[in-house]
This record gives structure tokens, C-alpha cells and sequence, in this order.
């Protein structure tokens, strides 16, 4: 089925909305059905992050690295995908640049060239694209999912990590979405472990807190609007799209997905910088555990 023709076909869905105007009424089961068909290279693209930048991403040229990789991406998407696909508010380009231009510079796009990974990504997208442009999206329904989840939770550790995520003592609200964000990475942890979660854990897992404050440099994971707001409308568009689909260009959609989580552990792969951000980590953990060996020691004599 081309894109006009499933364009075409899509139908007025009922707009429900709170006060805040977030959209509550978005039914999440093709959500379900294509997270259940890419749960364990899902999973695997969870792990391989865990294992590499847990200490890494606080390190700013860890972070900024990381995100050089797949900004090439985004910029593919929001170029070949029109605004009734991918809304203009979820765009990421001019954040990214802007970013990068606060941490290599004004002048950085001179020196600045894509690497091998991303080249083999981006002629990826580019067969994608010309086969149909319903199975790119599935490419970018993945990755500004992403952004919109765990770019918020890593962002946030590493804005603590720098000290720029700050919050008054005794705020009842803050203490309650924090309990929030615990109980997902909690959740988090039991996905990397092969623990099969409910059903209806889609509905239930608290989302990580969203960025509010966008300090210098810290653009890229930043959403004016509210984020459950853009990722309904993200998701009613995915429903709208599989919705009107054949069973074959369906499967090619859920194949395409699994590619999104195969394709970036490659490009996760080249970010440079991990290892030694990791190493200073773990030497200055080992420093702090010494001296206070060493201090009770002493006290003890």
C-alpha cells in the first residue's frame, strides 16, 4: 500500500483532552502488538547502554559525541517526512546545532563530517524512503519515542551529574514524580532481565520526568511542549498509519522497527570517549572508597 493511498485512507479519531491539554484518548493496541515484535532487540539496545554509558554520559564529551551520531538521522527524517507524519514540533535539527555549536564551536560544521557508521545508516533511510515512506516513519516513530523517554531520564542524570538540575528542598510534587522516575527504572531493570511485565505496562509505567529548564548546551532533549502531549499525537498518527495497512506491509513495518534498535547499537558502538569517562569514573570511585578505608582505619587505632 503506497502513502497516499494509506493517507488517504485514514479517519477523524475523537479528540479527548484534560485541562492541560494532553490527549488521553489514544488507544495503544498496535503500540502494544509492534513493542511486543521488537522486545528483544529492545531489550538489547537497553543493555548495550547500560553496560557502556552508565558512568559515561555525565562526561561532555561522551554526551555530545553520542549525539553527533544520530543527528544525521534526525535531520533525514525531518527533511523527507512531511509535517502530517512528523510535526514540526518535534523537530530536533536547529536544537542539535545549536548544541553543538555551544560545545565544538561556531565554525563546527567545517571540520564536521559523518562517520562511516552513519553514511551506511543514512543510504539505509535513503532505500527506505523510495521503497515507501510509511516504513521510514517507522525508523522515526522509534527514535523521537526515544527522545521523548529515555533522552529525558539521561538527560536529567547528567544535568545532576553537572549540578544544573536543582529543585527547592521539601518539594512535595518533585519528591512524588521522583518516586515516579525510580519505579522506572525499576521497571527498566526487570526488562533487561527477561522478567515479563504485565500487559498493561504500557498504561502503567510512570514516563521519566520531563526536562524543563534548557540551560546552554542542553537544547537537544528539550520540548517546550508538554511531552505526553507530542508523544499522543505522535502515537495517534502511528495508529492512524499501521491502522489502514495490509498484512504484509505491516510486517515490513514491525521488520523495520526491529532494524531502528539493530542500527543504532552499531552506531552507539562508534561514540567516542566511553571507555576513558568510564575508566576516570572508576578511578575516582576507587579513590573515594580508599580514603575512607583508609579514614576508618585510623580512627579505629
Amino acid at each position: 500500500m503506497s502513502l497516499d493511498e494509506t493517507t488517504a485512507n485514514m479517519q477523524p479519531t475523537e479528540n479527548t483532552e484534560d485541562n492541560d491539554g494532553v490527549d488521553n484518548a489514544v488507544d495503544m493496541t498496535f503500540t502494544k502488538e509492534v513493542r511486543k515484535a521488537t522486545k528483544d532487540v529492545h531489550t538489547l539496545t537497553d543493555v548495550l547502554v547500560n553496560a557502556k554509558f552508565a558512568f559515561a554520559l555525565s562526561d561532555d564529551e561522551v554526551w555530545y559525541d553520542g549525539l553527533l551520531v544520530f543527528y544525521e538521522l534526525y535531520k533525514f527524517f525531518e527533511t523527507h517526512l512531511p509535517e502530517r507524519l512528523l510535526p514540526k514540533e518535534l523537530h530536533r535539527t536547529a536544537a542539535f546545532e545549536r548544541d553543538f555549536a555551544y560545545f565544538y564551536g561556531s565554525d563546527w560544521k567545517k571540520t564536521y563530517e559523518p562517520r562511516p557508521a552513519v553514511l551506511e545508516y543514512l543510504s539505509l533511510l535513503e532505500s527506505v524512503a523510495a521503497k515507501n515512506e510509511v516504513l521510514l516513519f517507522a525508523y522515526a516513530f522509534q527514535m523521537y519515542m526515544a527522545l521523548m523517554s529515555g533522552g529525558q531520564l539521561l538527560q536529567k542524570k547528567r544535568m545532576i551529574a553537572r549540578k544544573l538540575w536543582i529543585f527547592p528542598k521539601g518539594n512535595v510534587e518533585q519528591e512524588q514524580k521522583q518516586a515516579q522516575a525510580d519505579a522506572a527504572l525499576a521497571t527498566d531493570a526487570a526488562t533487561a532481565a527477561n522478567i515479563e511485565l504485565d500487559d498493561k505496562d504500557l498504561m502503567a509505567r510512570p514516563m521519566p520526568e520531563q526536562v524543563t529548564i534548557c540551560p546552554v548546551g542542553c537544547e537537544a532533549t528539550y520540548f517546550p511542549t508538554r511531552i505526553p502531549k507530542l508523544k499522543s499525537k505522535l502515537r495517534r498518527i502511528f495508529n492512524e498509519l499501521y491502522g489502514n495497512l495490509d498484512e504484509q506491509t505491516r510486517a515490513e513495518y514491525i521488520e523495520e522497527s526491529r532494524n531502528v534498535f539493530r542500527q543504532n547499537m552499531e552506531l552507539l558502538r562508534t561514540v567516542k570517549g566511553v571507555n576513558r569517562a568510564n575508566l576516570r569514573k572508576l578511578a575516582i570511585a576507587v579513590i573515594f572508597v580508599t580514603t575512607i578505608y583508609v579514614a576508618f582505619k585510623l580512627a579505629v587505632k
